[in-house]
């Protein structure tokens, strides 16, 4: 019962991994030499979820955003920063509008476990 909540709170950890690092390249748009960081979680959340199909044990241990350093060897600008603050923008909008839609999941979770828990 509580495996769908688990999977949406590892999600939820991502997207909040995931804010920090575009608040910090969007902090470090004017710093000369400064190279975007970029986060990873989905894949290894997408095989969890896959083993646990298969096998009914959700192991989520495994599941940790990781941080990548993006060298961009085709810099566009004269000081070496490769942070695009447009696109830094949108994967903010993105990432925020991912973080709304994972808690509002796990809130109408909640909400339902307490109607039958009220209903019993």
């Amino acid at each position: 019962m509580f495996n769908f909540t688990n999977i949406l709170g590892t999600a939820l950890q991502g997207t909040t991994a995931r804010g920090q690092v575009i608040t910090n390249n969007i902090s470090n748009v004017d710093t000369p030499g400064f190279k975007r960081s970029v986060v990873s979680f989905e894949d290894s959340l997408a095989a969890a979820v896959s083993n646990f199909r298969q096998t009914r044990q959700l192991d989520l241990t495994m599941v940790q955003p990781r941080v990548f350093t993006e060298f961009d060897h085709l810099n566009y600008r004269w000081d070496e920063n490769n942070v695009d603050i447009e696109l830094e923008m949108v994967q903010l909008f993105d990432n925020n509008m991912r973080f709304n839609v994972i808690s509002s999941g796990i809130m109408n979770h909640y909400r339902i476990i307490n109607m039958v828990i009220g209903a019993v």
